[in-house]
């Protein structure tokens, strides 16, 4: 190689470190702030609130539509399609 590729070389791998240590300590300053002011408290407050909702609200629906779907089924070929029908009556 030449000097000057080794030289480059050598100011990449530097400054590529150096970038890489600054993040890890901003990273590591970024989570002490965020312990010290309550963030991962608060975040984990959010997120079973959140779960209680969806357990209590959601899966209810869940439930309810999936037993709906089983006692009313409807076959593939069944039905005739919104197309069909217009046609028929004329307004298509």
């Amino acid at each position: 190689m030449h000097a000057f590729s080794i030289v480059t070389l050598g100011i990449f791998i530097a400054g590529y470190s150096t970038a890489r240590w600054d993040l890890v300590t901003r990273l590591y300053e970024l989570a002490i702030f965020a312990w010290d002011h309550g963030v991962v408290t608060r975040a984990a407050k959010g997120f079973s609130i959140l779960s209680l909702a969806f357990f209590l609200f959601i899966l209810p629906f869940v439930r309810i539509a999936r037993d709906e779907t089983e006692l009313h089924p409807r076959t593939a070929g069944g039905g005739i399609s919104a197309r069909e029908q217009l046609k028929r009556r004329g307004s298509f």
